[in-house]
């Protein structure tokens, strides 16, 4: 419109003996005035077709660079100020021509309308940041408790291990003691045996030095003594090695218990794992994003080719993925008023009535409308308390206790209900979706 200027620069004109900073310029006069000299054009009514600006130090700044004129006008086609020539025989004089207020007028009412937009830009990538804050606090979280149940889960093998170790070395010591008393029994046999030999042979040794009455008469009992000696068999020695075949099968039958370890280990890994939306199960009015992580409700049927697995009569959805132990949680949210996020069995009906999920006895779902919040199961209805602003629901499963447990997530975690079952089935993450879109966020 016009260059900026400082005022602090610009004189009034009309001062001539005491220069006093002018507070308008007038682009009619090309004049400058200080606030006493600018009261006639305020006042009189041969000025209210002047056009007053902030100061600018040379008038040269506001005129027409081909007519020199000073810009009086606002071209709406070429976006630019323009003089009085312009408009009569310049390349404007078939334009529109806007005053100079008016067209301030229009451009700030451009400016807001475009700078409304950028408030909503604004509000969205905020919203973004919010939940890319959120996701970075629940990836801290999974991350501390992922470490948490590892750690407990190689702390339980090491103790585990620990047992093992030890059991082995016991059994070791004890098949080592066992073939120790053997040996040392057979020595002792065999010392007795010879500590027998030497006495006789020492009894022979003083009988021969006797008179012949005398050796005689004694050597009937020592000739006994000595067969029945060499009657007696000679201990054989144990095999000097240890029976480790035993051992080995004790080891391994103990050991088979790692595998154990292992699959617990895997299946905790496997829990931090991202869902995924199994396009097979989709009825034909929902369209899967590429990234199988967000459902969006259409009214035009999509030609998804027939399948056993789909739903036909519902629109509804469910995870790749299923649970059959272990505990999990998981975040959905929809734009819509008309969604349900659950768990179902993947024997659950695939058209029907009963295909519905809360139908059956193999499906649990809640639906967080804005008006009523429901949790169905069974075809049993259970009326919730109304839920306030935000629409992320989060699912969490612990497998083992049977349980299921719905939350709203804001700023904190509230809980809406509580289910108890006893799981006899994998179960699949569920969602409905008959209005708007839902989007995973796990």
């Amino acid at each position: 419109m016009q260059p900026e200027a400082d005022p602090a620069y610009v004189m009034c004109d009309y001062c001539d003996e005491n220069p006093t900073p002018a507070v308008k310029t007038c682009l009619k006069c090309e004049t400058s005035f200080c606030s006493r000299h600018l009261k006639p054009h305020l006042l009189k009514e041969d000025y209210k077709d002047h056009t007053l600006i902030d100061p600018v130090p040379d008038v040269t700044e506001i005129q027409c660079r081909d007519h020199k004129k000073v810009l009086e006008f606002y071209c709406k086609e070429d976006a630019e100020c323009v003089c009085g020539p312009c408009s009569e025989i310049g390349k404007h004089r078939s334009h529109t021509l806007l005053s100079l207020n008016q067209g301030q007028a229009a451009i700030k009412e451009e400016l807001e309308r475009e700078t409304e937009k950028l408030r909503g830009v604004q509000q969205n990538c905020s919203s973004k940041q919010r939940d890319l804050g959120r996701s970075e606090a629940e990836i801290k979280t999974r991350i501390k408790e992922l470490k948490g149940k590892l750690s407990k889960s190689f702390s339980e093998w090491r103790r585990q291990l620990e047992e093992d170790e030890e059991y082995a070395l016991t059994l070791i010591d004890e098949e080592g003691l066992r073939a120790l008393a053997q040996i040392r029994s057979c020595s002792e046999a065999l010392n007795k045996r010879m500590e027998q030999i030497t006495l006789i042979d020492g009894e022979t040794q003083s009988l021969v030095q006797r008179d012949p009455l005398s050796f005689i008469q004694n050597s009937k009992q020592l000739l006994s003594r000595v067969t029945e000696t060499q009657r007696v068999t000679d201990p054989d020695g144990p095999a000097l090695t240890l029976n480790l075949f035993n051992i080995s099968q004790l080891i391994q039958e103990r050991l088979n218990g790692w595998e154990k370890y292992h699959s617990d280990i895997l299946g905790i890994i496997r829990q931090s794992s991202q869902l995924s939306l199994d396009p097979k199960t989709a009825n034909c009015s929902l369209v899967l994003s590429d990234d199988l992580r967000s459902v969006t409700y259409t009214e035009q049927d999509q030609p998804y080719p027939p399948h056993p697995e789909r739903f036909t009569d519902y629109f509804q959805v469910i995870c790749s993925q299923s649970f059959s132990s272990g505990s999990h949680s998981w975040d959905g949210e929809s734009d819509g008023k008309e969604w349900g996020m659950g768990i179902v069995y993947g024997s659950i009906d695939r058209k029907g009535q009963y295909s519905w999920f809360g139908e059956s006895s193999n499906s649990w779902c809640l639906y967080p409308g804005t008006d009523s919040v429901t949790f169905w199961h069974d075809n049993e209805r259970t009326d919730l308390p109304p839920i306030g602003p935000g629409s992320r629901i989060r699912v969490q499963l612990d497998y083992e206790a049977g349980t299921v447990s719905f939350h709203q997530v804001t700023d904190s975690l509230i809980h809406l209900y509580t289910f108890h079952t006893t799981f006899t089935e994998p179960v699949f993450p569920a969602f409905g979706c008959w209005d708007k879109s839902i989007k995973l966020l796990n």
